[in-house]
């Protein structure tokens, strides 16, 4: 019999996930559509407790339903990903996502077809009977979870390539890009593995004595975090401007090469484009607009966005992300020198809108951050006064 704390811990998470679900569904796009699915499937898996607390008699039933949700969790998170990294265009379905769960409902309708009896031992008793038919049920469910742990990371893997495709292209539109970067799937996906590496400590502490590792209950407050974590950040709306369902982002991004394989951008007008380009950035600063996009650079040097990124990657040399961080730290370093403001308010006024996204970028160029730099010229400064003093 769960404890009574189990039985409170289920009820919590399984209210959090189904608000979860009420909030989801106010949302818009395909990403409404898999977020509502991710938060029911979690209500679904940790509701167990729930069901043998008051509906034991039809635990027997929804114990074989809750392998298929198990199976259809990994699946539904990376399409929610890959319908926010797209803006709500998503990633095609293919049978394979399919696959488990489809084979995980197949075994749970073997399960209910089993005699009563023998549901009762399995599920109840925690017996297995004797009998083909119950070996083969067994036999399944552990292939089914054998499977399913590695295909829960694929599915992880495919997520860290679909964001860091995401973030390269993010790079090509934007001069600032950290507020449109959902990190904050990064840090789910952490808190993801941490359940599920804390789920099956428990599984298996319980069968050397309840509670011998780490309780139940730990792992129902995880669940119950990790999902007040994805209400909180999944009902952010989307930054304006993220790209659009026209422009998919694709994991499998090809090369700058093939990818402006039929564009019209001959070499003398690429010239012209990079001198119009450069004019804009050192005459107009057009860089100090900290929501300068490649949308506003191509309407300021009348070019189409595309022929404009094409100069910037093959003529250039730089995406236009590192490009426009090249002439705001040139920009800043006067400033840095004069030491008169702090890294923060020379890292606003040259166009940055965070102090990590300056370090980040400016050690990239200069090989040292800010701080080091100020610091490294004030020390020569010092030892050429003293050395001029001698003399």
């Amino acid at each position: 019999m769960d404890s009574q704390g189990m039985i409170a811990l289920s009820a919590a998470a399984t209210g959090i996930a189904a608000a979860g679900v009420l909030s989801a569904m106010r949302g818009k796009g395909t990403a409404r559509l898999y977020l509502v699915i991710v938060f029911a499937l979690f209500a679904g898996v940790i509701a167990i407790p729930l069901v043998v607390a008051f509906a034991r008699a039809l635990y027997v039933f929804y114990m074989p339903a809750v392998l298929p949700m198990l199976l259809a969790l990994p699946p539904a998170i990376y399409h929610y990903a890959a319908a926010r990294t797209a803006n709500g265009a998503g990633a095609p379905i293919r049978w394979r996502d399919a696959a488990l769960p489809a084979a995980g409902l197949l075994v749970t309708l073997g399960y209910w077809l089993l005699p009563a009896e023998t549901k009762t031992a399995m599920f109840v008793d925690g017996v297995a009977p004797p009998g083909l038919a119950v070996a083969a049920m067994a036999l399944a469910t552990f292939a089914l979870i054998f499977f399913w742990s590695i295909v829960s990371l694929i599915y992880l893997l495919a997520t860290i390539r679909r964001l860091r495709a995401f973030r390269a292209r993010l790079k090509d539109l934007y001069s600032n890009t950290d507020r449109r970067e959902l990190r904050w799937i990064d840090w789910f996906m952490g808190f993801l593995v941490t359940l599920w590496g804390a789920a099956a400590v428990s599984l298996v502490s319980d069968n050397f004595g309840p509670g011998l590792v780490l309780p139940g209950e730990i792992v129902l407050a995880l669940a119950a975090a990790l999902l007040l974590f994805l209400i909180a950040f999944a009902s952010i709306a989307p930054a304006a401007g993220e790209p659009q369902a026209g422009a998919p982002i694709d994991e499998h991004a090809t090369a700058p090469a093939e990818k402006y394989a039929r564009s019209a951008l001959s070499e003398n007008l690429a010239q012209k484009l990079a001198k119009r380009i450069e004019t804009a950035m050192r005459e107009d600063a057009l860089y100090l607009d900290p929501n300068l996009s490649l949308q506003k650079l191509s309407r300021h040097v009348g070019a189409a966005p595309n022929m404009a990124s094409q100069t910037l990657n093959e003529h250039i040399g730089a995406s236009f992300f590192d490009y426009v961080a090249r002439w705001r730290i040139e920009a800043a370093k006067p400033r840095l020198l004069s030491g008169k403001e702090s890294v923060l308010a020379v890292a606003l006024e040259v166009g940055f809108n965070s102090r990590s996204t300056f370090y980040k970028a400016f050690k990239k160029e200069t090989g040292m951050t800010p701080k080091a730099f100020r610091e490294a010229h004030a020390a020569g400064g010092a030892e050429a006064n003293a050395e001029t003093g001698r003399r």
